[in-house]
């Protein structure tokens, strides 16, 4: 079986939280990974965005990346990208049926603009197209003042409604995400399915936390609270970084943010952080760190006391899942994904209302009795150890089966 894997504007050999890489990034690579482990050839399409992306690159063996040339071999915002679409796929047509013969058994498109391309090439090999959207517009905009990209909503939900239409099968990674689907975009539910997202275990687990805050260089007797994305305003970091500086009325605590700037107001979103970092109780009390590969990354969430995702909106929320592997409790925002990862008083705190007070109060009561933050960290970790990637490439290939035996859905 063969599968092509689509992931237009990012590459899934990118490093996470730097510019469009997140979730997504790591999602693309440990899937097609886990697929190929059960024997599943993967070939992943993406945009060749710099010079030295040429060719292809074979990861292991069963999983390839093709970079496909599709305007400037340079890094472009995402509102740019869209005109290119069309190139890129026929970019990646003209790979399947050279290298391939035009053998695929499945077209499994990530993200909106990846599904444009997907929706052609099933056409063209008629063959289903399975959709992971990893966001959504029409969930996006609730509570936001400006766009989270530089595209105009109606143009990206139209295309949204567009493809879904087309999906033979739209893959959610949780309830909260499908309903959104459904109630949002008024999807038929049987077209829905869930594929939870996984975790390398084999770097985020359980840790001796002085030893993993002498090989980051952190304090090693305060309090630390972490919070790891791309910094941008509807991950939440100005919200949590005023939340942390009510607990410093309270107690002695450091927060550390794991990330680099993303869309159109990340380096403003990260200047307003690095000033308040300069002033008043914060200073010399907040540590910035760049993105980090994973083998570093679980340090990171080893060497804290608490987790904070202050988000004003997740479709899964990859890092309270890593959170969780190594055994930390978490405070989140009650929204999306979050509710399901989160046992709330049990594995940590959601807080609804999203106020500085609110996160205030769920971090300090966490840090203030250490054997509860420890208790909810063991809970975190018993809640989602099935959370592997070999699952979720496993719940992938029983949906393709059920689908095979159906016809392929027709535009709407």
């Amino acid at each position: 079986m063969r599968i092509a894997m689509i992931s237009y504007h990012t590459s899934p050999l990118a490093q996470p939280g730097v510019g469009d890489g997140g979730g997504m990034n790591v999602y693309v690579r440990q899937l097609a990974t886990a697929l190929a482990r059960l024997g599943i050839h993967c070939d992943v399409y993406t945009r060749a965005d710099s010079k030295d992306d040429v060719g292809s690159v074979r990861v292991e063996p069963g999983f390839e990346v093709h970079f496909i040339e599709s305007g400037p071999k340079r890094d472009l915002p995402k509102e740019r990208l869209l005109q290119y679409v069309r190139h890129f796929t026929d970019g990646v047509l003209r790979h399947i049926f050279t290298e391939r013969n035009g053998h695929v058994d499945l077209v499994h498109a990530n993200y909106w603009l990846s599904g444009i391309a997907g929706h052609t090439i099933k056409h063209e090999l008629n063959v289903p197209l399975f959709t992971s959207f990893h966001t959504l517009e029409k969930a996006k905009k609730i509570g936001r003042e400006s766009p989270d990209d530089g595209y105009d909503s109606t143009v990206r939900i139209w295309h949204e409604q567009r493809v879904m239409g087309c999906s033979d099968a739209i893959l959610a990674s949780c309830g909260p995400e499908a309903e959104w689907i459904t109630r949002l975009y008024n999807v038929d539910p049987f077209q829905i399915r869930v594929v939870p997202l996984g975790v390398d275990r084999a770097f985020f687990a359980p840790g001796d936390q002085k030893m993993a805050r002498s090989a980051i260089g952190l304090p090693r007797d305060d309090k630390i609270v972490l919070s790891v994305g791309r910094v941008q305003p509807l991950k939440g970091f100005l919200l949590g970084a005023k939340a942390v500086e009510r607990v410093l009325e309270e107690m002695d605590v450091h927060f550390v943010l794991v990330g680099g700037p993303s869309g159109p107001e990340g380096e403003d979103e990260l200047a307003r952080l690095r000033a308040m970092s300069r002033r008043g109780t914060l200073k010399g009390r907040m540590h910035f760190f760049a993105p980090q590969p994973h083998e570093i990354l679980s340090s990171f969430y080893r060497a804290s006391d608490v987790v904070l995702v202050p988000s004003r909106t997740e479709s899964f929320g990859l890092v309270a899942l890593e959170a969780s592997a190594t055994a930390k409790p978490i405070v989140a925002s009650a929204v999306g994904g979050l509710t399901t990862l989160v046992k709330d008083g049990r594995s940590g705190h959601l807080v609804r209302d999203r106020s500085v007070e609110g996160f205030a109060a769920k971090i300090s009561g966490v840090l203030a009795h250490s054997d509860r933050g420890e208790a909810m960290g063991r809970n975190a970790y018993h809640h989602t150890r099935g959370f592997t990637w070999s699952n979720s490439a496993k719940y992938l290939l029983e949906i393709l089966e059920d689908r095979q035996s159906n016809e392929l859905v027709l535009c709407g």
